[in-house]
């Protein structure tokens, strides 16, 4: 990270101090074709809260470095805000545009308590523990299914082959929506979160949003047993929810399900393709597979956070004034060392591994315990039904640190079939 003083001139309010100010961005800062964590693991050389001019979309944000720093950010929605709303305008999902489908935001993660509790309580049951478990034969199923399709091939490309199709048809499932429309979903997704251009974007938003609208009808008039009726006919505060509420839940599934864990397993599966010897520790070892997951998470996060700080508070030694923007440094909070010993190094044995991929405190991923069920069937299905598999010799994999997402845009893997 370097400083740039004409930019800080520029783009740096008068009471951040001139010697924290850093240019780093964590899509230009890291390696966008290579390995990003490891190449933005340069944000903890300098202070651990600094004030950079391009962090956020290209535009000026403070960053906070540190895990417990992070933790204590996340649990204090009441001075780091979430709600946008009496700050600035979330392009994609507040402000109003020429595409006809309304103005909404993500619900409940643009909310801050007491609202985004009323909201998640809505869908509490069904991520509960005990429901995802009722879950697991059919994402066992899918997971088994979509093994057989590649497994005499000798080799694949594994974001898709398995890591995209995997989550997406649980979800769709879930969400009682046809699998025919996989393809729509997906090319939707990619435009929401890794779209090149904000015309991109207000295209995907447009034509997922007039489809989901089409299902909130749909299942108003006729409710179903499926997820989508749950929320088309919730109640918050003894009333139905808005057709704008509901659209908010609506896309902030469609997010969540179709991208987070499909970029989780592209990250996870990388690195036992790079690491041949962590692959056959579980191999002979199943039982690692749980501690494995939540190592390979914390080396791997991958959502990017940020919040709006609601009141002027000192914060560790730093002066925020109301409305500055924070980036939380999310995604190398893993590899935060005063946290974790060697944090380059994954080890499956690893004790305490209490990282920030499901983030913390109220904001906390309400579909966690989907997201670990998921990739957990995954590694024990690949690893019983599969041969020790590797990047294919002459390919390399591709990741992108773009987006509210990072994520491995190509895996190219091969065994021996």
């Amino acid at each position: 990270m370097s400083r740039s003083p004409d930019m800080a001139a520029a783009r740096v309010p008068a009471h951040v101090p001139p010697d924290l100010v850093r240019e780093f961005s964590f899509a230009a800062g890291a390696d966008a074709t290579g390995d990003p964590h490891r190449a933005a693991d340069i944000i903890f050389d300098g202070p651990d809260i600094f004030f950079s001019p391009i962090a956020y979309r290209g535009g000026p944000a403070w960053v906070v470095t540190r895990l417990d720093m992070l933790r204590e950010i996340y649990q204090d929605p009441q001075t780091f805000s979430s709600n946008s709303d009496q700050f600035a305008a979330e392009e994609l999902y507040t402000a109003a545009d020429s595409t006809g489908i309304g103005e909404w935001k993500l619900v409940p993660i643009f909310y801050d308590p007491p609202e985004h509790t009323k909201y998640r309580m809505i869908v509490n049951p069904i991520f509960s523990p005990a429901r995802i478990a009722q879950l697991e034969p059919g994402v066992r199923a899918t997971c088994v299914e979509l093994i057989d399709a590649v497994r005499t091939r000798g080799e694949c490309e594994f974001v898709e082959a398995f890591a995209r199709p995997f989550p997406v048809t649980i979800f769709l499932r879930l969400m009682g929506l046809p699998l025919e429309k996989t393809a729509d979903f997906v090319a939707w997704e990619e435009g929401l979160l890794h779209a090149r251009s904000m015309e991109e974007a207000v295209a995907a938003r447009k034509a997922t949003g007039e489809y989901l609208m089409q299902v909130m009808h749909e299942r108003r008039a006729a409710p179903r047993d499926d997820l989508s009726s749950l929320l088309a006919n919730a109640q918050v505060d003894g009333r139905p929810v808005s057709d704008r509420e509901v659209m908010g839940l609506y896309f902030m599934f469609f997010l969540a399900g179709l991208d987070t864990v499909t970029s989780a397993l592209g990250f996870i599966y990388r690195e036992l393709a790079w690491q041949p010897a962590l692959q056959q520790q579980l191999r002979d070892d199943p039982s690692l597979i749980p501690n494995a997951i939540e190592e390979l998470l914390r080396a791997y996060t991958i959502v990017e956070s940020h919040r709006w700080v609601t009141r002027d508070t000192d914060f560790h030694g730093v002066r925020f004034r109301r409305g500055d923007l924070i980036m939380l440094g999310t995604q190398t909070s893993g590899r935060d060392d005063r946290e974790f010993p060697d944090p380059q190094t994954i080890d499956f044995r690893r004790e305490n591994v209490r990282h920030l991929a499901f983030a913390s405190g109220p904001h906390r991923c309400i579909g966690s315990h989907l997201a670990r069920r998921e990739i957990k069937i995954a590694l024990e299905e690949w690893l019983t039904r599969m041969p020790p598999f590797r990047i294919k010799p002459g390919d390399a994999p591709r990741a992108t640190a773009a987006g509210a997402v990072w994520a491995v845009t190509h895996l190219p893997l091969v065994w021996d079939a």
